[in-house]
């Protein structure tokens, strides 16, 4: 994108998710994950929050080539190079396939690019790549988890923009069919907590059946 454009994009994006990030930290981090695979890692904002939180975590970010050569500027800048390592390739494509080593995997406002079915379809992936004691953590703001009805009408309004402008397939989504998508590649729901930061963000953490 145009150097306009795209600070525009990454100043709404993170204004959302980024202030959720410290009631996350520890929730994710209470079991001492070694690696941390975060899928659509973008500018690399939680691999950098998770090493200044977390001094022994390695970071994997997982992304476009485009995202991650971004990504990697902004870990050397932040002086986690070492730590912060990425993995170039688009988790849509049929011949992109994820690493295996990971204690935990993260996803934060990543899910809602897709639709339902590529959804399962991503999980899909992630499930034949992980381990049973893999944590997968996935954060969205959920339209039916806001306390106030004009922050759930809101997302809906955002889901307009997404299926218009964006892609044409993607979504703000219910927690129940969050779920289901998820549950369909083959995992369960293993703990829910709502209303993280002021915006009111949702963390699901699954595990392989």
């Amino acid at each position: 994108m145009p150097e306009r454009e795209k600070k525009s994009w990454f100043s709404f994006d993170h204004f959302y998710s980024d202030v959720a990030f410290p009631e996350a930290l520890p929730i994710v981090y209470a079991k001492k994950p070694k690696h941390l695979f975060d899928i659509g890692g973008n500018t690399a904002k939680w691999a950098i929050a998770s090493c200044k939180y977390n001094p022994d975590v390695q970071v994997t970010i997982i992304d476009l080539p485009g995202q991650t050569a971004v990504a990697l500027d902004n870990a050397a800048k932040a002086g986690f190079s070492d730590r912060i390592k990425a993995v170039s390739g688009n988790v849509l494509d049929e011949t992109t396939k994820l690493p295996d080593g990971a204690d935990a995997v993260w996803m934060s406002q990543f899910l809602d690019c897709f639709s339902l079915h590529q959804i399962t379809k991503i999980l899909t992936k992630i499930h034949k790549s992980i381990t049973a004691d893999t944590d997968v953590w996935i954060m969205e703001p959920l339209w039916d988890m806001q306390p106030f009805e004009g922050s759930a009408y809101s997302l809906q309004a955002t889901s307009l923009y997404f299926t218009c402008i964006a892609n044409g397939n993607s979504k703000m989504y219910r927690y129940g069919e969050l779920v289901e998508a998820v549950e369909k590649a083959g995992f369960v729901l293993v703990t829910a907590h709502h209303k993280l930061g002021t915006n009111f963000y949702s963390l699901l953490n699954f595990r392989k059946k």
